[in-house]
């Protein structure tokens, strides 16, 4: 009997305690998320991106890269808040850390003031890089409207302190040195 009640405890206990360690990594990346639409890309990074990627990218690269595109006379450009967040239950451990997928959809406005291109030449060429469903153009507010599947992969060396790393097909050269092949690969 006693072999019974450990055995219950056991699978009442290791379900919860994987929903903590899942609702820990949903905290963090929401934080994140919220620093990058509300555009504090220096605390988001300090806090959260993958160090392995800021050795190979300077973080002040980074910011001023995105301090630049999101602050430009010629483009504006608005994230929403990730939606449909899905943390996958498979963990992978390599290297002294603990890596998991985050799937998740983000919405991005984008409005070009610059009218050298024609909005249908725009909404051809966002369509081709983001998917012929996944954007409009809002003619009444000149705003080109893009829903974003997304992969994060996190990462954390102690599973309180959660790290983040945003797949992009571009970027999967410089992933390989620190992200789990097994991630890119299915990665499509």
């Amino acid at each position: 009997m006693k072999k019974f009640f450990l055995f219950l405890s056991f699978i009442i206990v290791i379900p919860l305690l994987a929903q903590d360690f899942k609702n820990e990594i949903e905290n963090q990346f929401s934080d994140f998320s919220s620093l990058m639409t509300e555009k504090k890309f220096d605390k988001a990074l300090s806090d959260y991106a993958n160090s392995d990627f800021l050795q190979i990218v300077p973080k002040e690269q980074l910011v001023a890269v995105m301090n630049q595109m999101f602050n430009s006379s010629e483009i504006e450009i608005e994230l929403q808040k990730p939606t449909d967040i899905v943390i996958h239950n498979q963990v992978l451990e390599e290297k002294e850390n603990k890596f998991i997928r985050i799937d998740y959809q983000q919405k991005i406005k984008i409005k070009f003031k610059d009218k050298e291109m024609s909005s249908e030449s725009l909404l051809m060429t966002l369509r081709n890089e983001f998917g012929r469903n996944n954007v409009i153009f809002e003619e009444k507010t000149g705003y080109f409207l893009i829903d974003t599947q997304k992969v994060v992969i996190a990462n954390s060396q102690n599973e309180k302190n959660w790290k983040f790393t945003i797949l992009e097909r571009k970027q999967i050269p410089i992933l390989k040195e620190f992200i789990p092949e097994q991630f890119l690969k299915n990665f499509k």
